[in-house]
């Protein structure tokens, strides 16, 4: 499916069809594909639109403010990727994306004392260390208790972090659920549905305002090609759990 969400990809498939065509003598039908190749590269890498779909996921839930936080609760943080280099600390083993979550994930902690935090992600490759691991180690080197920690190491996604959870906190509890400002959306959304009760707490914004940014231009970027392959990631991903898991 990730195959078909990515602009670059479409841009490559569409264009192979076209010289396929143009090839095969079907001029017409290689000149239509040849030019929603060309508008699928405009439409997502010079429009505003890119920016308009990620900043429509991440300014849905706003960041928790330390003065706002008034009671203990345990934090979650999702996993967010990982790559099992002995050469390497384990804070650089983790993705950009897991190592934003882990630190907003402890940046809570630190202003709830003696609160748990709960770090969840797998291994693809068995006898490898887990994502999981290597944030609790990660967790530790920047000052969090070992025994404040708790691994979820067999979910390998959101589904799966969600019923897990439910098996440990049960339906009672709130917690604050850390994850990527454009993932917590579907995040909440599929906790909810287990019955839970999380408190969104986002982190790894890609979209920021400053005094002179201009958010919404028509200037060429490869950061609106990403952009666009995570938002419709994400919205896709809500109306899959909506319609076929819940």
């Amino acid at each position: 499916m990730n195959l078909f969400l990515s602009p670059i990809n479409i841009f490559w498939i569409a264009t192979v069809l076209a010289l396929i065509f143009y090839k095969l003598k079907r001029k017409k039908t290689a000149r239509l594909f040849l030019i929603f190749a060309v508008l699928d590269m405009f439409l997502f890498s010079v429009t505003p639109l890119p920016v308009y779909l990620m900043r429509n996921l991440e300014q849905r839930y706003a960041p928790v403010k330390a003065e706002n936080i008034h009671e203990k609760l345990p934090v979650i943080v999702l996993g967010g990727g990982h790559v099992n280099d002995p050469d390497l600390p384990n804070i650089h083993q983790l993705s950009e994306v897991a190592l934003s979550r882990l630190t907003e994930g402890v940046r809570l902690y630190t202003k709830m004392e003696g609160t748990t935090l709960i770090l969840s992600g797998y291994s693809s490759k068995p006898n490898e260390t887990s994502q999981a691991e290597v944030m609790a180690k990660t967790a530790v080197s920047l000052g969090v208790q070992p025994k404040d920690t708790i691994m979820l190491t067999k979910p390998a996604n959101t589904w799966e972090e969600a019923i897990e959870l439910k098996k440990r906190l049960g339906n009672e509890n709130k917690f604050i659920l850390v994850t990527s400002a454009s993932h917590m959306a579907r995040a909440i959304q599929t906790f909810k549905s287990q019955g839970l009760q999380p408190i969104a707490a986002p982190a790894n914004f890609q979209i920021k305002k400053g005094p002179r940014t201009v958010l919404y231009n028509w200037l060429p970027s490869y950061s609106k090609l990403k952009y666009t392959e995570k938002a419709l990631h994400e919205y896709v991903g809500m109306w899959y759990y909506k319609w076929f898991k819940e």
